[in-house]
């Protein structure tokens, strides 16, 4: 498949990395130069001369725009009927997105990025679209996702996978000022963190059964679980969760 990307960032940058010798071509905007020149180098991406450009040779559109401008940027644009755009622009509503391209078809979708690079991060498709499923699995699972609310739910993964980093970078700080080397340190978190889920993944017990099996009574575990539920830790994870959904489906807010 060859795909055209407008808008050249960490994401981009990500994506074209996870789609590595999965036979797709990449024609890139010259929106950011320093780094689609880096993308022509590394991977062997053709950097197209304008947005305008990327649209015409391509029938496959991945819009990785900053969301703030991206509708208006495609707005800009010329797209033709058989078109495919899929947009990875956080709460970039669907109708949007196609008021804003058709006569091309639109499909909206999400990713954590990062993990995609390594082909690892699980993509989010609304509404169900086989090709665009076939390109990301190449970055991760793919999950086509029919029902706009679940969509809209399920996309707050986006925010919830770059918060998790950070509460992981923050563990593996506690480990290093309590004495543990750095490299230690973060692979204990990360290979804590792979393993449980991993059980999640592989294991058919319910989520409370799963953890009744690791919360001994009186024990460290329920400890600390009752400390940061004291101190509204756990709470304020579902705050947080919550407001993300309001900002990326206003409608939805309550």
């Amino acid at each position: 498949m060859k795909i055209g990307l407008l808008g050249i960032g960490h994401l981009a940058a990500y994506l074209v990395q996870g789609a590595q010798g999965a036979g797709h071509e990449f024609l890139l905007s010259p929106r950011n130069p320093g780094k689609a020149a880096e993308l022509a180098r590394r991977y062997g991406c053709e950097v197209a001369a304008s947005n305008q450009a990327v649209v015409d040779a391509c029938d496959h559109i991945l819009v990785c725009l900053p969301a703030a401008q991206g509708l208006e940027i495609l707005a800009g644009l010329t797209f033709r009927a058989g078109q495919e755009v899929c947009s990875a622009m956080a709460g970039a509503a669907l109708a949007a997105v196609q008021a804003a391209i058709g006569p091309a078809r639109a499909t909206v979708s999400m990713m954590p990025g990062y993990a995609n690079a390594f082909a690892a991060g699980p993509t989010l498709l609304h509404p169900a679209h086989s090709g665009w499923a076939g390109f990301f699995t190449a970055c991760g699972p793919a999950h086509e996702i029919p029902d706009p609310h679940q969509f809209e739910t399920a996309a707050v993964f986006g925010a919830m996978s770059g918060a998790s980093l950070h509460f992981l970078r923050h563990l593996a700080a506690w480990y290093e000022a309590e004495g543990l080397d750095p490299t230690t340190a973060r692979r204990l978190v990360a290979e804590t963190f792979r393993g449980n889920a991993e059980v999640l993944l592989q294991s058919e017990a319910p989520l409370d059964t799963i953890y009744a099996g690791v919360t001994t009574p009186g024990g460290i575990t329920e400890q600390l679980l009752s400390d940061l539920d004291r101190d509204g830790a756990l709470e304020a994870w579902h705050r947080g969760m919550t407001r993300i959904l309001h900002r990326m489906a206003p409608a939805r807010k309550r």
